[in-house]
């Protein structure tokens, strides 16, 4: 086989990577529910942040040379913020409650 077919034949079975989908819409979500996080619209954005991320992750282990590792870091980032702005309503509800035990 000569050294030009092999270059196509790699060529060809190699697609170009690309970004998983909904990365930014995702990350841009995670960001927002965080301010958001005592109000009905950052729980909202938090577990649609934390839903789409674990669909989109479990995309990417399932086959990574699909999609680029950019994508991948901002779906991890916005679990993480999902998971932040969901703790800091927790520690509010726990807060509210030591509060109103306390009186």
């Amino acid at each position: 086989m000569e050294e030009s077919d092999m270059l196509d034949s790699v060529a060809m079975t190699t697609k170009p990577r690309r970004d998983l989908p909904k990365a930014g819409g995702t990350l841009a979500m995670g960001i927002i529910s965080i301010p958001f996080a005592l109000n009905l619209i950052g729980i909202v954005l938090a577990i649609m942040a934390l839903s789409r991320s674990g669909k989109a992750l479990n995309d990417y282990r399932n086959n990574p040379l699909l999609y680029t590792e950019s994508s991948y870091k901002k779906m991890k980032a916005a679990r993480i913020c999902g998971i932040v702005s969901l703790s800091l309503l927790g520690t509010a509800i726990l807060v509210l409650l030591a509060m109103t035990a306390g009186n």
